[in-house]
């Protein structure tokens, strides 16, 4: 029986025009070739006016709304207007222990976990959708939008995967996990989208990493991590 595979795309879109040749080559080929259906699932984010990001250092007076559809041909797509999202949120919840951990500002930092919940209430919505259908697939994938992929993913890694581990890419750890692409069984894919319903309470007693809130959350749950080659940047604009 053919293999399904959900991949669920999170965040802005911000260079989607540009990352998905990339994509497609050495994600949605490799699929194909090796027999295994795809669906696309995507939460965005629509911004109206000017975007600037302090972290990244990107700066535009128009952001580019990506055309979402007409590029992905995605199956499932939520948007969002950031700002309606951004003022439905109360960001101070997630200040009680900022700790020094960016070695930057208090400011800085509360405005690195502002966008780490944006990130993870994105991940959540599309995770909820999928969990619609997760009866359908046999993996998940998560993914952002602007990851350039610079090589095949190895579709015969999929064989390694069970109900008590994932993969995430060996490049970029940051406290001990990777927390930007995750491979994995859909009921480990469906815990991990959704944790930005545990943030809160985590919150209270650990400073916010995003890299290392993926790992705790990993470590409840005893998924063990299996780190495998996939080579990419994100491309910002």
């Amino acid at each position: 029986m053919e293999k399904k595979v959900a991949i669920l795309f999170f965040g802005l879109t911000r260079t989607l025009g540009k990352t998905f040749s990339s994509i497609k080559k050495n994600l949605l080929e490799p699929l194909n070739d090796n027999l295994i259906h795809y669906d696309i699932f995507i939460h965005t984010y629509k911004i109206f006016g000017s975007y600037n990001n302090i972290w990244s250092c990107e700066n535009v007076d128009c952001y580019n709304n990506e055309d979402v559809e007409k590029i992905l041909n995605p199956k499932y797509c939520i948007f969002d207007n950031q700002e309606t999202i951004i003022n439905s949120i109360d960001f101070n919840e997630y200040y009680k222990k900022l700790g020094n951990w960016t070695g930057m500002s208090p400011e800085m930092t509360k405005y690195l976990i502002k966008n780490m919940c944006l990130a993870l209430y994105s991940k959540k919505q599309i995770t909820l959708l999928f969990d619609e259908h997760i009866n359908e697939y046999d993996y998940a994938i998560i993914i952002r939008p602007d990851t350039e992929l610079h090589s095949k993913v190895n579709i015969s890694c999929f064989n390694e995967l069970n109900d008590n581990n994932i993969i995430i890419p060996e490049q970029d750890w940051y406290y001990g996990c990777n927390d930007r692409i995750c491979i994995g069984k859909p009921n480990v894919i469906s815990y991990c989208g959704k944790l930005f319903d545990e943030l809160k309470t985590y919150s209270e007693n650990k400073s916010i990493i995003s890299e290392k809130y993926f790992l705790d959350k990993l470590n409840d749950k005893s998924i063990t991590i299996i780190p495998k080659k996939i080579d990419y940047r994100n491309l910002r604009i």
